[in-house]
């Protein structure tokens, strides 16, 4: 199973601050040296990058599919997550030191066969079927207080579009949130 030390979670956000000072201040794409990066940050995982502005919401975007190094996801997503969330205005330079940076880095999806087999709270879930998929983060089934069949029908439902006839169909799966 993936695992990030204290460490390793500490230098994930400096790349992630640094990645969105760079954005706003300067217009441009941060640029790190790879060579001096752990081997786990060059992992192909998706994640996401919270922006919360005195204790708001500012700004939040991921990316599910694990086709990029860790490393890389987080830049792009401090990035997207300071301009591009459409729920809000570009962040301003005159806001940095006011934005608190969250990062969820999710592990390795695995199929499951049965709604029996996810724990509320510890796994999120990815739902497809039929050229439609969903996904909720571990945190959304407790933030809305949710049991296992209500975490899956919303997800399948309202995220996917899966037509509820169709979700006891879909494929399945499950992963982990590493939350810092």
């Amino acid at each position: 199973m993936f695992t990030l030390t204290d460490e390793e979670k500490k230098e994930l956000k400096e790349i992630a601050k640094l990645a969105l000072y760079e954005a706003v201040l300067q217009n441009k794409r941060l640029q790190l040296d790879t060579s001096k990066l752990p081997q786990k940050f060059k992992e192909h995982l998706g994640a996401f990058v919270t922006l919360n502005e005195n204790g708001q919401l500012r700004g939040c975007i991921g990316r599910f599919e694990p086709d990029q190094p860790l490393y890389e996801v987080i830049i792009e997503m401090a990035i997207s997550a300071s301009r591009y969330d459409n729920r809000f205005t570009p962040v301003t330079p005159e806001e940095l030191s006011s934005i608190d940076i969250e990062i969820s880095v999710l592990t390795p999806r695995v199929r499951v066969n049965s709604v029996d087999d996810i724990i509320v709270g510890k796994h999120g879930i990815y739902i497809s079927y039929g050229g439609r998929n969903g996904t909720y983060l571990p945190q959304v089934a407790t933030d809305m207080g949710w049991d296992k069949e209500q975490f899956v029908r919303s997800c399948c439902i309202e995220k996917a579009g899966i037509p509820p006839q169709h979700c006891k169909d879909a494929e399945l799966y499950v992963y982990e949130a590493i939350v810092f």
